[in-house]
């Protein structure tokens, strides 16, 4: 667990309003007794329940804040304190039997003090039952005691559960922030660059670079780009030699058709607005994709752009992969037979 000023840092960043928020219903003595912290992944759900452990056990809080120093707080960073208690999935789930050692937690008193904390992460991979189990602590809490639930998708969630607790949404990190969330995660730069066009969330980011699929898929891409741009009919081959084999599960699949359709949105961007290279999906090819809209006309590149938007639409008409893109192809084909 990061120290009380590391959290404090990162979600002045991240979340300052709702930092100013718990601690003002600390300070006024108003914490409920369940919470669902829910918002994408890196948005700031963990920190913000650490930072509410350092703040409530702390000995010497200053200004609001705990010291970080005192022996709670050293504790709680150590993850040591007897009187919080976390659990998190153990695989892809957290059982029922989790769940009961939470309840039999629940039913202590405090060693220390008179406040317990229970911390649940990721609690949509709660099983069914294990939520259930859960129930009659949020509908008949005792003593002094607070849940805090963190979620990454609050649709999986047990509607009893929602409604029986506080619901704190964790508004999307603007892009700026995502992008330093990714490069902290130990993504490089150009990556994270095209990376925040595809995904909010870092271990998606991390999957999508394992065996360096998408730097392969961006290099494949590109060629597959370059080639229909001219209308050469290598571009048709490309789909098949490459572009299928390189996407064979879904998921691969929806991300090259974003990553397709992002190729055509940085023509357009830098078409009518010079300054957009720092937005560009693809900035390592800024140079050939100014190049390719200097030599195009605006009907030429909002037609194409329609197009690649669509191609995700067509998959998910259950059109297969292949010919999504076999079909964008031949469209793009007579767009740029001219240019």
């Amino acid at each position: 667990m990061a120290t009380a000023a590391e959290l404090t840092t990162i979600l002045t960043a991240k979340q300052p309003h709702l930092l100013a928020a718990f601690k003002h219903i600390i300070a006024q003595n108003h914490l409920a007794h369940a919470y669902l912290f829910a918002g994408m992944e890196g948005a700031g759900q963990t920190e913000l329940a650490h930072w509410i452990a350092q703040r409530l056990f702390c000995i010497n809080v200053v200004d609001g804040e705990p010291d970080g120093t005192c022996e709670a707080c050293v504790r709680i960073a150590n993850g040591q304190h007897p009187d919080i208690v976390t659990v998190a999935p153990t695989g892809q789930s957290i059982h029922v039997d989790q769940v009961r050692y939470l309840k039999a937690e629940f039913s202590k008193s405090a060693v220390e003090g008179n406040r317990k904390l229970f911390i649940i992460s990721d609690a949509e991979k709660m099983t069914a039952s294990a939520a259930n189990s859960l129930l009659k602590f949020i509908e008949e809490p005792s003593g002094n005691v607070t849940a805090l639930l963190l979620t990454t998708n609050k649709q999986l969630m047990l509607p009893t559960i929602i409604s029986r607790t506080q619901v704190i949404e964790f508004p999307p990190l603007g892009v700026a922030e995502l992008r330093k969330t990714f490069e902290a995660a130990g993504i490089k730069p150009q990556q994270a660059q095209t990376l925040l066009h595809l995904t909010n969330s870092v271990s998606q980011a991390q999957e999508l670079l394992v065996d360096d699929w998408l730097p392969t898929a961006v290099e494949q891409l590109w060629r597959w780009f370059e080639q229909v741009v001219k209308g050469d009919p290598r571009s048709f081959v490309e789909v098949q030699t490459n572009l299928v084999g390189l996407a064979k599960e879904s998921r691969q699949q929806l991300v090259l058709l974003d990553l397709v359709a992002a190729l055509f949105q940085d023509l357009l961007q830098l078409h009518f607005d010079v300054d957009a290279a720092d937005e560009l999906s693809f900035s390592q090819y800024q140079k050939s994709l100014q190049k390719m809209t200097d030599q195009l006309t605006d009907q030429q590149l909002v037609q194409a752009t329609e197009l690649a938007l669509t191609a995700k639409r067509q998959l998910a008409s259950n059109v297969s992969f292949q010919n999504v893109l076999e079909g964008l192809t031949l469209k793009l084909w007579p767009i740029f037979k001219n240019a």
